[in-house]
């Protein structure tokens, strides 16, 4: 079994304006899982042990509150039937055998996409943030929320400083600290470019996070142009 901080795939893309097949793609080009959240008890079909197929067809229960990866070969079959809008589908998962047996167990079973489909919060960061700006309304336009910070805290960060302190890029820039929530941290650091010249560079650090969200100063002044457009 897996243990996430989970979120209902569904949700995150209504949430961000994308649709859940354009989340799964984005998360399997990061690298990242997508789950099987199984609410209630549930039957499959196991389908290898190991790495042999299983011959016979062999009926495998997984309890209720188990949560599971989707094998490889499941995560980019899931995009071929979120694309065909389907409701059910038949999707492969992963699990170890036991903590004392580590063989390999790959389950077939037919799943709700809708409600059994998740991802693990933390890989949100790898999404575009929410589709309007928190606590200001959406301003029509060229604009799109893709040309936000990608690091959803960050991007809260952001908007929380220029309602306060104004629009100004060096002056948000220096007042991100005094905006921070428990647990964030902003640093400010030089680091070397390709041409081996050193250029200022913005580091974001939340309680939770294995590596900081990093982005240069230049990048940092240019984005802002987005959040000035969809700031009233």
């Amino acid at each position: 079994m897996t243990i996430i901080e989970k979120d209902n795939l569904f949700e995150v893309a209504k949430a961000r304006g994308l649709e859940p097949q354009e989340v799964v793609e984005i998360l399997i080009s990061n690298g990242r899982d997508i789950y099987i959240d199984f609410l209630e008890e549930h039957l499959g079909e196991l389908v290898f042990q190991g790495l042999k197929k299983v011959e016979e067809t062999m009926t495998y229960k997984i309890e209720s509150g188990l949560i599971f990866p989707l094998t490889p070969n499941s995560r980019i079959d899931l995009v071929k039937a979120l694309n065909e809008k389907k409701e059910t589908h038949d999707l492969q998962f992963r699990k170890q055998f036991d903590d004392d047996f580590p063989e390999l167990l790959i389950i077939k079973v037919n799943v709700n996409l809708m409600s059994n489909l998740v991802i693990d919060f933390k890989d949100s960061q790898f999404l575009p943030p929410l589709s309007s700006i928190k606590g200001r309304p959406s301003v029509s336009g060229s604009t799109s929320p893709t040309n936000f910070f990608n690091d959803n805290s960050f991007h809260k960060l952001v908007v929380r400083t220029m309602e306060d302190e104004g629009t100004s890029w060096n002056i948000v820039k220096r007042n991100l600290s005094k905006h921070t929530l428990e647990g964030e941290k902003v640093e400010f650091i030089d680091v070397s470019n390709h041409e081996g010249e050193m250029r200022p560079q913005i580091r974001f650090f939340t309680a939770d996070c294995v590596e900081p969200y990093k982005i240069m100063e230049s990048t940092f002044q240019k984005k802002l142009s987005a959040y000035r457009k969809h700031l009233k």
